[in-house]
């Protein structure tokens, strides 16, 4: 039987399970609730652990050169980190990200970081007016964020939010983080109402969920650089 890593216990009412990226089995109980209730629990969602376990170990072994800064993505291509006789960061065409020769080694990823972010300024919103262009929904502002635990939002004040990290995706999951948030200027929550009016302009939205939820890893990288 898989157990928990860890119990948390607070004044809530209910039992809930949590399998988090790191692959880190959490409880959440109430704090008078009998340990063999929690057991119980536990018993009966192995099979969904197990499940998430193994999604978790097939992400890291797929990715295990990006989990490791050994390699970086950029709309969903991998590169190869280089030094070179550049001023500052470039891409080439043979998915080689250069950096400047001088630059120290202990300083490369936080330099990475900060490129990111100048593509992602840049990049992002021009693609956001392209699809607003076509969908006739339109933001009021756009920002970008460095937030640890979401792709983007979209407040009641028509402000766009989207994560640095989206440019790491491939295209048509770019697009679909853009749509998504776009959507919520009409429909702010994630009802039935709302994701129909994502698949009617995105038909492969089915496909685009599932396959964002690989990339989840994403979020966890560069939080403490």
């Amino acid at each position: 039987m898989i157990v928990p890593d860890y119990i948390e216990r607070s004044n809530r009412k209910t039992l809930s399970l949590m399998v988090l990226k790191d692959g880190n089995v959490i409880v959440k109980a109430p704090i008078s609730m009998k340990d063999d209730v929690i057991e119980k629990f536990v018993f009966a969602k192995q099979d969904w652990i197990r499940s998430k376990l193994s999604a978790i170990n097939t992400t890291q072994s797929k990715f295990e050169d990006v989990i490791h800064y050994q390699k970086f993505l950029l709309y969903g291509n991998r590169y190869t980190l280089v030094q070179g006789d550049v001023k500052r960061v470039e891409v080439n065409n043979s998915f080689q990200i250069v950096v400047p020769n001088k630059l120290e080694k202990d300083k490369v990823l936080k330099t990475m970081k900060n490129w990111y972010k100048k593509v992602a300024k840049q990049v992002l919103a021009s693609r956001l007016s392209y699809v607003e262009s076509k969908t006739n929904l339109k933001s009021k502002a756009f920002k970008i964020t460095d937030s640890k635990g979401k792709w983007g939002s979209c407040n009641s004040f028509g402000t766009i939010t989207l994560n640095w990290r989206v440019v790491m995706l491939p295209p048509e999951i770019i697009d679909y983080v853009i749509v998504h948030e776009l959507c919520h200027l009409v429909e702010m929550n994630h009802s039935k109402k709302f994701w129909a009016k994502v698949e009617k302009i995105l038909p492969k939205t089915p496909s685009l969920k599932k396959g964002i939820k690989e990339y989840g890893f994403l979020l966890h990288l560069y939080r403490d650089i």
